[in-house]
C-alpha cells in the first residue's frame, strides 16, 4: 500500500511540475521580454521589453523563425545594425529574436530577470539584469542583505509593486525580499500506518534529471537568531562545489557526517553547525544528497530550504535525490 501511495505521489508531483527549464525571449533590439512573446492581436509577434530603451519590441516564438512566423533562411543576427533580423527564403528580411534557456529563474527586487545567479557581493546579494546590477534575494522570505523576514510580516507586496517585508517589529524596519516562487517547491504529502513522505519534484533543474527534495522532520535543530540566519545565508551562498565546502564563517561551518547507503546509492550527509557561547555545537540546517550530484545550485537551494524551515518552524532535513525519492532515514542520532 505504501509503495502504491508513493507511486501516486510521484505521478502527481510530475504532473504538477511537467515544465522543464524556463524559456527567455530576447528581442530584436537586444532587450528581454518581460511578458509573453505572442501576436497579441497583431500580425507579428512582440512583447513588452526591458533593457533596450523600448517599452515593446519584436520577438520570435521559436528558434529559426521571424516575427511573422516565417522560417528564416539565415541566422538571426544584428549584421552590424542595431536590431536582429534574418533573411527569408523569398529574399526579403524581417525582424527576429533569440531564445535562451535558464534552469533556475531569479529576479531582482525591481522584478527584472537575473541573467546570472543571485550572489552576495560585499554585504548584499546582487545579480546582473538588462538594467545593470541590481539587488536580489537568494530565497523567499530573505532580504538582499540576507536577513529573514519577521515571523508576523512575511514577504508580500502589501499593496506595493515590489515584494517587501518587515525585518523587525518596528514600523520602519523593512526591506525588499524574495517572492515565494524562489523556493520552487510545492510539497505533496502521503501517509500510511508505518511512515509518511513529503516530497517536491523540482522543475527548474532539468539538465540534472528529475530532482526530488524529500523533507524529514528534525526537532533537534537549534533555531538561529536573525544574525545567525544572515551569516548562514552568506555561507551557503559560498557553496560552489558538491565535493568540498567553504571555509568557516565566524562561528559557523559545514560538518560532513558518515555517508548513508540507501538502495545501493551512496548519499553524503552534511550539517551546517553553529558554535554557541558555551562551546556547544548545534546544527541549524541539514542536507543529504547523492555523492554523484554535481550541481552546486541544487545543493545551495537544499540548504536554504532546510535553514528556512528551521527559522520559521517546523525544521526539516532535506534529502535530495534523482528520479526516485530517497526513503531511508537521514537521522544519524
Amino acid at each position: 500500500m505504501m509503495a502504491f501511495s508513493i507511486a501516486v505521489l510521484i505521478l502527481v508531483s510530475i504532473m504538477a511540475f511537467a515544465s522543464s527549464d524556463s524559456v527567455i525571449h530576447y528581442t530584436s533590439s537586444g532587450g528581454v521580454c518581460t511578458d509573453s512573446c505572442g501576436y497579441h492581436g497583431y500580425g507579428y509577434t512582440w512583447c513588452k521589453s526591458s533593457g533596450n530603451k523600448a517599452s515593446w519590441d519584436y520577438c520570435s516564438l521559436e528558434e529559426g523563425i521571424d516575427a511573422s512566423g516565417q522560417e528564416c533562411a539565415s541566422s538571426c543576427d544584428f549584421f552590424g545594425g542595431s536590431y536582429r533580423y534574418c533573411y527569408l527564403k523569398n529574399g526579403k528580411w524581417n525582424y527576429c529574436g533569440l531564445l535562451g534557456h535558464q534552469d533556475f529563474v531569479e529576479y531582482s527586487q525591481q522584478n527584472h530577470l537575473c541573467f546570472e545567479h543571485c550572489q552576495a557581493h560585499g554585504g548584499s546579494f546582487k545579480c546582473k539584469t538588462p538594467h545593470g546590477s541590481e539587488r536580489c534575494s537568494p530565497f523567499h522570505d530573505v532580504t538582499p542583505a540576507g536577513l529573514p523576514c519577521h515571523q508576523d510580516y512575511r514577504c508580500s507586496r502589501y499593496g506595493y509593486s515590489m515584494y517587501r517585508c518587515h525585518i523587525d517589529s518596528s514600523e520602519f524596519g523593512w526591506d525588499y525580499c524574495g517572492r515565494k516562487s524562489l523556493d520552487g517547491c510545492e510539497w505533496f504529502f502521503s501517509e500510511s500506518n508505518s511512515s509518511q513522505v513529503e516530497i517536491c519534484t523540482r522543475s527548474d533543474f532539468s539538465k540534472e534529471g528529475r530532482i526530488i527534495f524529500r523533507r524529514e522532520r528534525r526537532d533537534s535543530m537549534h533555531v538561529p537568531n536573525k544574525e545567525d540566519f544572515k551569516h548562514a545565508v552568506h555561507l551557503i551562498d559560498k557553496i560552489t562545489s558538491t565535493q568540498s565546502f567553504p571555509d568557516p564563517l565566524e562561528t559557523m561551518y559545514f560538518y560532513k557526517q558518515e555517508d548513508i547507503s540507501c538502495k545501493d546509492i551512496d548519499y553524503t550527509s552534511v550539517e551546517l553547525h553553529l558554535d554557541v557561547p558555551d562551546n556547544t555545537v548545534l546544527p541549524i540546517a541539514h542536507v543529504v544528497f547523492p555523492t554523484s550530484l554535481n550541481s552546486a545550485p541544487i545543493l545551495r537551494l537544499a540548504f536554504y530550504t532546510s535553514l528556512h524551515s528551521n527559522f520559521y518552524q517546523p525544521a526539516y532535513t532535506i534529502a535530495v535525490s534523482v528520479d526516485e525519492p530517497m526513503l531511508c532515514s537521514t537521522d544519524h542520532q
